[in-house]
């Protein structure tokens, strides 16, 4: 409750000088050239670097509409705090992943590492942008007779 409306206050009365638009451009833009299907280890690692100085960039955003109806400029804001607290998982998670594994073909890691990575990878990223990883061990059983497990297989491309 309180944190939900001390955000939304925030956003709402953001006074920067950083324009919505141009920093989810930005973020786009980095999501789109570090951390797309095919990677390699040195652009996901330039690509955390550029997710973090972005997410510096947060403080500085301008919401010019103050109003509370109908206002796209702060459901835009809002939504790029979402975004960018999603790209920054989705980066980290991404680089600390050594091998190869459905959306991610990794250019140093080609093959899939089931020893070591049939995990589930969890992410918690902190108002400072700062992400925590914890992985669980995937189920390979169906809680059913219903169906039957579907085992893993290499994806190619």
């Amino acid at each position: 409750g309180d944190n939900a409306l001390a955000r939304f206050d925030k956003t709402r009365n953001a006074k920067g000088g950083t324009k919505v638009a141009d920093l989810r451009e930005q973020m786009q833009r980095t999501m789109q050239g570090h951390a797309a299907v095919f990677r390699n280890s040195k652009s996901l690692a330039e690509g955390v670097q550029k997710m973090h100085k972005l997410w510096s960039g947060l403080e500085d955003v301008a919401v010019a509409d103050r109003s509370l109806i109908w206002n796209s400029d702060l459901v835009e804001a809002l939504e790029l705090d979402n975004l960018m607290g999603n790209a920054m998982t989705t980066m980290v998670s991404a680089e600390a992943r050594k091998e190869s594994r459905g959306a991610q073909a990794h250019d140093d890691y080609p093959d899939r590492d089931d020893h070591e990575w049939m995990k589930h990878t969890i992410s918690y990223c902190n108002a400072k942008g700062e992400v925590k990883l914890e992985y669980r061990d995937v189920k390979m059983q169906t809680l059913t007779n219903e169906v039957s497990v579907f085992p893993p297989k290499k994806r190619v491309y």
